[in-house]
């Protein structure tokens, strides 16, 4: 295939493609090997990969259920069998909470009892609705069946794993917020208490990281978070070169088209949707959503993450007043972007969630080792103009007719480019 072909826009395609870049595909199947070869005590692995929008966590998530289960569409994707033969075939129970809604505890338990029974429906099993059972036995009851029937440690996948307790915390009365996280929190605890005979690891994916147990619930109490580690900082999201490599043929019609270089079109494309970090090796990556929409809209570098929906966000800006300039360009910040966020937001939780949702970054290192000891400090900073644009939108600082307009122009003043520096 051609890498530069127009017609390539699949994420998926490209991160597993030996064909497209072998090194993505190693990278994801290192993945993999982490979650199959980490020491399984008596209860499952538990992992955790967060990421902002538009970095194709989903994708990367359904692309490694499909790579265990030998799915050939995929499988065939990736040219170099012996990588497969380093992965075991497994069973999986693949859950995506993307679309679930409610406003009240009944409505969260009954929204996640039915996408269960859907499961039930799909891995083909007998069951039958019962209004005494909670999303804790449907689940626990998926996975009895499942054993029963292959014998074999599955690994379960949980996409949008966030979504349940935004949901949760929207909520207007507070002991509706407490009901309702504790029967996500109950329900989740089924992998908690899972032996690993059932399964061997479990992988939750999302944009925010949220606690998983709470005093009202024992939830998830260890969850080992992979969203820093330094193996997989750049498997989510492009580099500069692989930009250039990918998508060369467009790059240099968009660059003709705006009058500039090839390498000015490339500096811009990374001022507008580039700098994101998400490892202390501040190795910095593009957000892929956005630079698939550049490529489909003949190049115009406009705010696109600006069209996204950001109501968790919103109403903890709302509640404390866009208390958010301490956050930026200052040194010496604690390593906010590891924490993991309650249910009422406040104070320096509030740069954690806007390092979760992709408007502030890491971008320096600060090390002070001491008296047989070492300390991490970091600056944070917003990582393009369209999360710039993004944040000045949803707290009322510029109109949605200010979207409309191109984040760079040639006349705007040229930043010098990293080469140049």
């Amino acid at each position: 295939m051609n890498i530069s072909s127009p017609s390539y826009t699949s994420l998926q395609e490209l991160i597993v493609s030996e064909q497209i870049y072998r090194d993505k595909s190693l990278k994801l199947i290192s993945l993999i090997l982490n979650l199959e070869n980490t020491p399984c005590y008596d209860k499952a692995n538990i992992f955790l990969m967060t990421r902002p929008r538009g970095f194709g966590l989903s994708l990367i998530s359904s692309a490694i259920d499909k790579i265990i289960k030998r799915d050939k569409e995929i499988v065939s994707k990736i040219e170099d069998g012996g990588l497969l033969e380093q992965l075991p075939l497994r069973h999986t129970i693949f859950i995506d909470f993307k679309h679930i809604n409610a406003t009240n505890p009944k409505e969260l338990s009954q929204a996640l009892i039915s996408y269960l029974q859907e499961l039930f429906w799909l891995h083909h099993i007998e069951t039958h609705l019962n209004p005494y059972m909670t999303p804790k036995v449907y689940f626990s009851s998926l996975i009895d069946a499942l054993y029963k029937r292959h014998h074999e440690p599955m690994a379960i996948f949980i996409d949008n794993c966030d979504i349940p307790l935004m949901k949760a915390f929207l909520m207007k009365d507070p002991d509706d917020v407490i009901e309702a996280t504790c029967i996500y929190h109950d329900m989740l605890n089924v992998l908690n208490r899972t032996s690993k005979n059932k399964v061997k690891w479990a992988l939750l994916t999302g944009h925010i990281k949220f606690n998983f147990a709470s005093e009202y619930s024992e939830g998830l109490p260890l969850v080992e978070d992979l969203s820093s580690n330094e193996s997989f900082g750049d498997l989510f999201g492009f580099t500069k070169a692989e930009i250039e490599l990918i998508f060369k043929n467009r790059i240099t019609k968009f660059s003709q088209s705006q009058g500039i270089s090839e390498l000015e079109y490339l500096d811009r494309l990374e001022r507008c949707y580039g700098g994101y970090c998400f490892t202390d090796k501040l190795i910095k990556v593009m957000c892929p959503v956005c630079i698939s929409h550049v490529m489909n809209n003949n190049g115009l570098l406009l705010p696109y993450s600006a069209n996204g929906n950001y109501p968790f966000l919103k109403n903890v800006l709302k509640k404390n007043k866009n208390d958010f300039d301490w956050l930026f360009n200052k040194n010496g910040q604690d390593p906010l972007y590891s924490n993991s966020l309650d249910s009422v937001v406040k104070g320096k939780q509030i740069g954690t969630l806007l390092i979760y949702s992709g408007f502030a970054t890491r971008t320096k290192v600060l090390l002070n080792s001491d008296e047989g000891y070492t300390t991490w400090r970091y600056r944070f900073e917003c990582p393009n103009l369209d999360m710039q644009k993004t944040l000045e939108f949803i707290t009322n600082k510029c109109t949605s007719e200010d979207l409309k307009k191109p984040l760079i122009t040639n006349e705007d003043p040229k930043e010098t480019s990293a080469e140049e520096k």
